[in-house]
């Protein structure tokens, strides 16, 4: 008979049982199995060894009846003869027993072996292992073999008793034993296997195979509402990777959902590109003709102007990008971290009457970011600050920006002393079009694309404290 190749292993029946002994009910199977067969070898031993011991002492007690006999007939030393005759045609050839150091030999057949052709059992120094051993070897023993078994009596005193006997008549009542004993404990084995299997595999490796089906089809199609994942209250590992799962695809979709908005985003920014482009280039032909005033005031202001029209066609583009998903890498080099935060302060709090702010950084404290990205993260946090104080009925609108260098990083704190953060946002503060301040026409973008600008430098940003006395954002970057 030919195996078959690859090729046939690969389809048909041969793949499905190939996918069935890869499989967890599988392995289950033979772990089962084995788990049958072991227990198969483990009940048989000892009731085989049991069994040749049992036969063997059946005779060496008709041995001790025989010697217990002799001790009350009087006038004869020798065996009855019924007693004689169930001895000899049991197989036993001679009997002896020991009693203070003198060995009387009770029976002895005609042609009974010389002790140097004999197989010795001696029962009273065995081991569990040994006598295991004996019974074993009788089913592989030559024929023709004699033994000499050696107990303690059980029904008299004496040192021990001794029978000769062959072991034609023992080799075939423990074949037949083994037989036997192997057919009922194999059937009873097989019947507590195939329960435990169905009991476990009802318990366990079905709840796994209906997980792993909907995991593999959820894989496939995500956005498909109608693969549901089972959920129970079981409350071990299987149950917790059922509800693990259904939260887990639930997070999936929103994202997807999330993904599908910022998409459409993408597309609606892409639309209205256009138009913007043409209104900052109006904007930005205003901002030179007021950089030609006479007046020296709006001469000044018009550089500044010319950066914010500037920053906004630059943050038009990078919400495209970030709608689009293909944000530019950042150009990363040393940024003098008080400039930085001067510079965005200054512009980002334009229109925001009564909002000061600080500036506490050493001078010459630097890190290593783009330039642009930490001008739009700093800007961002700068103007949600003032927004936040704004609105707020403390007198202290003071804005705080304070930088230290710890451990090889620059941590930048933007510090406002507004209402803080609601307690139901804290934990999706980062997340895309979840907005602080949604009455102030937030998108609940602009933390989102702050963290994500942080993230691609190397860096992280952070909500470290929100409260009733302010709210504390953490910019770390690596120092320069």
């Amino acid at each position: 008979m030919s195996l078959p190749d690859d090729s046939a292993r690969n389809s048909g029946p041969w793949r499905r049982v190939r996918e069935f002994v890869d499989s967890l009910a599988g392995r289950l199977l033979g772990l089962t199995a084995l788990a049958v067969i072991a227990g198969e070898i483990f009940v048989f031993a000892p009731a085989l060894a049991g069994f040749h011991e049992g036969w063997l002492r059946e005779r060496m007690n008709l041995a001790q009846i025989a010697a217990l006999a002799l001790e009350v007939s009087l006038e004869d030393e020798t065996v009855t003869q019924p007693l004689e005759y169930d001895l000899i045609n049991s197989g036993v050839q001679r009997v002896a027993i020991q009693r203070e150091g003198e060995r009387i030999l009770l029976l002895e057949a005609p042609n009974a072996p010389n002790d140097e052709d004999l197989v010795v059992y001696d029962y009273m120094q065995a081991s569990g292992w040994q006598r295991f051993r004996w019974a074993v070897d009788t089913f592989f023993a030559p024929p023709g073999r004699v033994l000499r078994v050696l107990a303690r009596p059980r029904f008299e005193s004496g040192e021990f008793v001794e029978i000769v006997l062959s072991e034609a008549p023992l080799k075939y009542a423990v074949s037949r034993f083994a037989e036997r004993f192997a057919r009922v404990s194999m059937l009873i084995l097989l019947a507590a296997g195939t329960l435990i299997y169905l009991t476990l595999s009802a318990a366990f490796v079905r709840p796994m195979s209906d997980l792993t089906e909907a995991i593999e089809r959820f894989r496939d199609k995500p956005e498909d509402v109608s693969i549901a994942f089972p959920r129970s209250q079981r409350s071990d590992e299987i149950g917790r990777a059922q509800r693990a799962a259904a939260d887990m695809a639930e997070q999936v979709r929103n994202a997807l959902r999330q993904n599908e908005r910022l998409a459409a985003l993408g597309a609606a920014v892409a639309r209205i590109g256009h138009d913007l482009r043409n209104m900052l280039s109006t904007a930005q032909l205003v901002a030179d003709r007021l950089a030609q005033s006479e007046d020296p005031t709006v001469r000044q202001l018009a550089p500044r102007l010319e950066r914010t029209i500037d920053r906004a066609a630059g943050l038009a583009a990078s919400t495209l990008k970030y709608g689009r998903a293909d944000e530019d890498p950042p150009v990363l080099q040393k940024v003098d971290v008080a400039e930085a935060a001067e510079e965005a302060a200054a512009e980002s709090l334009i229109g925001f009457a009564g909002v000061e702010y600080k500036v506490d950084i050493e001078r010459g404290l630097a890190c290593i970011a783009d330039p642009d990205h930490l001008h739009r993260i700093l800007g961002n946090l700068i103007r949600n600050a003032a927004q936040a104080m704004k609105e707020h009925t403390r007198r202290d609108k003071e804005l705080v920006l304070r930088a230290v260098r710890s451990e090889g990083r620059c941590e930048i704190d933007v510090i406002d002393h507004g209402p803080g953060v609601r307690e139901n946002l804290r934990g999706r503060l980062f997340e895309p079009w979840v907005s602080a301040a949604p009455e102030a026409g937030g998108s609940g973008l602009g933390l989102a694309i702050a963290r994500e600008l942080t993230r691609s430098m190397g860096g992280e940003l952070e909500l470290t404290r929100t409260g009733a006395e302010g709210t504390t954002f953490r910019i770390t970057l690596p120092a320069g």
